[in-house]
């Protein structure tokens, strides 16, 4: 025991004396490092912003602007990593806010500055951050030849890196929906939303195989296919979709319903309001709120018989709100018969004033 204990002495601590020392050194030198090259950096960056923005407003003819890029590369440490960042941030910030012509110049000094060649190296990079990196770089900057290379990872086995890559593809190719339809895109909810932003901002033609999607089992792939038939005004599979109400994937169900909603499929009516009061309060005020666009005297009827004799507050009170939008005289005559009904009528009134 003691030969155990002279053994730390001796060599143990010092050991971790020594290791603690050197790297509170290496960190010493590497923050007076970064605050000597500082003035340096935001030089380039300010020298950056300056001939990005002059390029915006002037937008030049071709050969003008490589001239300026020869130049302008000349100027800048461009075989550091951390200015090729700088610059790429910066064209994406740019490009993000610019259309026509002055966009593809943002694309013409990302060739010429052989920042692409930058990025596809990311890609390439077996660290999984550096591949988010580069993959953003090609989605952001509208970068279309890089799709050739991330055809290479859409099947690739990390599940992240498989929806980022189907993502920016998808946004690429402004809607070739073949690969996207088989992988792990659709695995979970942000790579759905992230999909739905795709749409939007590139105005892609509807998928073809946006009938197979509603067939599938995987509650994700349900969603997607709901969402996108409500962003496509797509009612072609009304019955399908109505047939989701009896899922039992709750999320999934809420998105049915606001779907039903959207696209006005009054055929939804009958299963809604028999289904009722099989569902949570959650649901059920979903459906409420569904019943308000699409309802006809069925749900009339059946919101005069149930108002007066509901219990929960937060249900009566959507249930007078539907027949409000439905029936307004029908609904006076129940506020007549019941004091506190009239007090919703008047509350609900109030907040439409």
């Amino acid at each position: 025991m003691e030969k155990l204990i002279e053994y730390i002495k001796h060599f143990v601590i010092p050991f971790f004396f020594v290791i603690s020392l050197s790297l509170i050194v290496v960190l010493i030198f590497k923050r007076i490092y970064y605050q000597y090259t500082l003035p340096y950096k935001h030089r380039i960056i300010r020298k950056s912003e300056i001939f990005l923005t002059e390029i915006t407003l002037s937008a030049p003819d071709k050969n003008t602007l490589k001239h300026k890029i020869a130049k302008f590369k000349s100027e800048i440490p461009i075989s550091k990593a951390w200015c090729k960042e700088m610059l790429i941030e910066d064209m994406i910030r740019m490009k993000s806010n610019l259309k026509g012509k002055t966009a593809k110049n943002i694309l013409l000094i990302y060739k010429e500055l052989d920042l692409n060649h930058y990025s596809a190296s990311l890609i390439r990079d077996f660290r999984k951050y550096k591949k988010y990196e580069g993959i953003r770089h090609f989605q952001a900057l509208g970068y279309k030849p890089g799709i050739s290379l991330l055809k290479k990872y859409l099947f690739h086995p990390n599940t992240v890196i498989r929806s980022n890559v189907n993502i920016a593809y998808l946004a690429l190719s402004k809607g070739d929906w073949k690969a996207v339809g088989k992988v792990s895109i659709k695995r979970t909810i942000i790579a759905t939303i992230k999909v739905m932003d795709v749409l939007h901002r590139e105005k892609i033609q509807q998928p073809a195989h946006l009938d197979l999607w509603i067939q599938s089992e995987d509650p994700l792939v349900l969603k997607l296919a709901v969402m996108t038939m409500v962003f496509y005004n797509y009612r072609n599979k009304s019955a399908e979709i109505i047939k989701l109400l009896h899922h039992e994937d709750k999320a999934l169900k809420i998105d049915v319903i606001t779907a039903i909603q959207d696209l006005f499929l009054e055929e939804a009516e009958d299963e809604m309001l028999s289904l009722f009061y099989n569902e949570s309060i959650e649901i059920q005020l979903e459906m409420l709120e569904a019943l308000a666009a699409i309802g006809s005297e069925k749900t009339i009827d059946f919101l005069k018989n149930e108002i007066p004799k509901q219990e929960i507050k937060d249900l009566k009170l959507k249930m007078v709100c539907s027949l409000d939008n439905l029936d307004r005289e029908a609904l006076n005559t129940l506020g007549k018969q019941d004091s506190d009904t009239q007090k919703m009528i008047n509350h609900n009134r109030k907040l439409e004033l």
